[in-house]
Parts: structure tokens; sequence; C-alpha cells
């Protein structure tokens, strides 16, 4: 399949039956970019904030992500002039868009394709901005992730990003999330960047020290971090990698460890998930360089990006995941995330551009000694069972006798999602 073949097919993958609904949305869009501000859901995927770089103290006093400014560099094109360029490609794609719902054999002009790419990557598979702790706005077609945004938010604390000192080429390596209090999941080859194994342990490298930085923006300052303290493992057959970091002050909003999948869902094609990390732009892939202008401030801030499930594959003697998520820039080591339960089914390897992307499905490890010896947290109960989980907790919490309360509210969480117990910040 040519690029042509391979952005019309992917426009009717992520779009099914809604071509014409989006051309819609798209026009709308285009017709409010001639105003004096983009579309809020427009400015949380082109856009990075200019607080990268801020201090945590006026994190805390500026306005929510809502109201953020939005700057540019020296030499770029002014705002109205981006706007301007935003809307063309727009026009463009709905153009596109209307021709393939009409004729499944149109040919589509140069520009009808560059715009009718936008338009995956905006709204088809968007990648969401998370500032300050929170969500940005979505794309009409992912309106779900409104509904579901208290839980996102809450996922996200416990994904970070990898930070190092003292190393010669790298300021940071990669993603990863927290798999219990004190227990950090990555890739393997993320990993590799600033430990090795020597004499059949694996050890940092001289001189780097690596810290774990949960928050949403750009080079924070290493007060902010929790440091890395050590290597618990490296898996032999998987492309994954334990670290043991410091664990979170226990506190209102603070990072909190993620819940793995104890066993393969019922349902897996089709399956909508999310992916959460800092995807950064990897010139070994194929993304043309247009789309790379365009969408250059996605890159190296933390990103929601949701998607579907594609299905399990054998690999050799590995299991692996395939989604749609993460069609722009590189993810290794983020954790792709159930939309139902936000529970981690995966652990990212790796994608090409608007191919299908690839996962550790985790829920194959939970026996594994090197994660049982770990305390990695997997959670046994269905969607269901949380329902009436919570349901009993809602009667609980209105007792009088809170000493009962508080055992059984930890008894049932610890069911519900594994070890540890209730973090009042939840």
């Amino acid at each position: 399949m040519d690029g042509k073949q391979l952005i019309v097919q992917r426009a009717r993958d992520f779009f099914a039956e809604r071509l014409d609904d989006v051309a819609q949305m798209v026009r709308q869009d285009r017709q409010d970019l001639r105003g004096w501000e983009e579309p809020a859901h427009l400015r949380a995927v082109v856009r990075r904030t200019i607080r990268d770089g801020a201090s945590k103290e006026q994190e805390e006093t500026e306005p929510a992500v809502a109201t953020l400014e939005f700057g540019r560099a020296a030499g770029e094109p002014d705002r109205g002039q981006q706007r301007e360029a935003i809307g063309q490609l727009l026009e463009a794609g709905a153009a596109g868009l209307e021709k393939i719902a009409r004729n499944h054999t149109a040919e589509l002009t140069s520009p009808e394709l560059l715009g009718l790419e936008t338009i995956l990557l905006l709204y088809g598979r968007p990648a969401v901005l998370v500032s300050q702790g929170q969500l940005a706005s979505v794309p009409p077609p992912w309106n779900v992730l409104e509904d579901q945004r208290e839980d996102i938010e809450v996922s996200q604390r416990g994904v970070g990003r990898i930070e190092l000192f003292g190393h010669p080429e790298y300021d940071w390596a990669g993603t990863g999330f927290l798999v219990s209090e004190s227990t950090l999941m990555t890739t393997r080859r993320t990993a590799e960047l600033f430990v090795d194994n020597r004499t059949a342990t694996w050890q940092f490298r001289p001189g780097i020290t690596a810290w774990m930085n949960y928050r949403s923006q750009y080079q924070y300052v290493a007060s902010a971090n929790y440091r890395i303290r050590g290597v618990l493992g490296v898996h032999d057959t998987y492309d994954l990698a334990l670290l043991e970091v410091e664990p979170p002050q226990q506190a209102a909003g603070s990072p909190a460890a993620l819940a793995l999948f104890a066993q393969a869902p019922p349902r897996l094609e089709g399956r909508p998930v999310y992916l959460i990390g800092y995807p950064v732009r990897d010139a070994r892939r194929n993304e043309p360089e247009p789309i790379t202008r365009i969408f250059r401030d996605v890159y190296n801030v933390k990103r929601v990006q949701p998607g579907t499930l594609r299905g399990v594959f054998q690999f050799r003697d590995v299991q692996l995941l395939q989604h749609d998520c993460a069609p722009l820039g590189q993810t290794a080591g983020g954790c792709l995330v159930d939309l139902e339960t936000h529970r981690v089914l995966g652990l990212q390897l790796s994608g090409r551009y608007l191919e299908p992307g690839t996962a550790i499905p985790l829920w194959v490890l939970r026996d594994d000694p090197l994660l049982r010896q770990a305390g990695v947290t997997f959670a046994e109960a269905s969607a269901r069972d949380v329902e009436d989980i919570r349901s009993q907790i809602e009667r609980l919490a209105r007792s009088r006798y809170w000493t009962e309360v508080r055992a059984t509210i930890n008894n049932l969480y610890q069911r519900a999602f594994g070890n540890g117990s209730v973090n009042a910040s939840r």
C-alpha cells in the first residue's frame, strides 16, 4: 500500500461511517479559525504552552489550562498567519473527506492529501495536551474522553519522564510509569541509556543519575523530581525493565501507582484505549517533513493519545499487542490504558507513522517472577465488580463506625486493584 492509499485507508478506519459528520466538524472549525482564536481542541493538539521551564510557584499561581497563552519562536509566522495556514489545511482536508465519502476510488490532490493527514492527527488520533495535571480540550469525535476526564487525569499522575543528569548525550531517556509505590516500569531499551549489565548485575553508568519527573511540562527543576535509586530487574525475554524510585508524597494530586490487567479483557479488537507518555520525534520513523513542522509542538510534553486495540499476535517467543494510538512521535515506555476501567493493558514499545503501534500485553506477565517480586499491582476484579464495590463504599462512607468502614474499604480496594491500600488522593 503506497502513501496515498495508506492515508485514505486510515481515514476510513478512524472515521468509518462518520466521514461526512467529521467533514462538517472540520468546516465549522475552519470557519472559527477566521476569527481571533483557534478552537480550544485544536490548540490542545498543535500547540505547547510557553510555560516550559516555569517554576513551581509560577505553575501554582497562573491560570488553568483553558486560559493558557501560547507563544512562538523567533522567526515563526505570527499567530494569525499560523491560524490561516491551519485553516487552509482543514479546508483542503474536508474536501478530501467529502470526496472519499462519495467515491471509494476518488483521486485526491496533493493539498487534499496533506489536509487529510492533518485531520487524521487532529481529530482521528489526536495527541491531547496534559498541562498542570489537567487534560486539555478534546476534539469532538473523542467527546468520550470528556466523560472520563477525572479518571484519565488520575491515571496520568503516575506517568512521567525519566530525566538524566551527567549523561554525555541525552537530557532524558523516555517515559515510565508507576506500578507500585516505589516501582517504575519502562522499556529495557530506555533503561539501557543510563544503566548497563556489569558482572551479571545492572548498575548505573558512572557519573549518571536519573530522576522521575511526573509533571506535564518540559525542563522543570530537579527538586520537583523523584530520584531513581536502582534497577530492580530487566526481563530476559520482553523489552521491559523495573526500576526502584523514591515513593511519591502522600498528598492530594500526588503520583499514584497504576493497576495492571490481571487477564486479557473479554473483547480486544476495537476496544477503546489511550496511551499516556511524552512523544519524541524519531528521525528513523517515516513521518513526512510537512507533518513534522505542523505538529512540532506535540513532542517532548505529556500527551494523552486515544485509539483502539487491533488485537494480539505472536512474534517469535513473545506476544505483542497492537493498537492505533500514537501515529505521531515515539512514546516508548508509555502505558496503554483501557478507557473503560483505566487499568493498564500494555507497555508501549514502538510504532511507525500511521501504522499500528506495538505494546507488551502485561497480563501475560502476571505470574512472572520479576514482576511478582517487585510487587507490581495487578487488578483482579471485573468492571461490574468495581461498580458494585463503589456502591458498597458509598453506603459504608455514611456509617458512623469509621474504623470498621476504613478496614472494609481497604479490603475491597485490594480485591479490586491488587496490592496496596486506598490512597486518599484518589
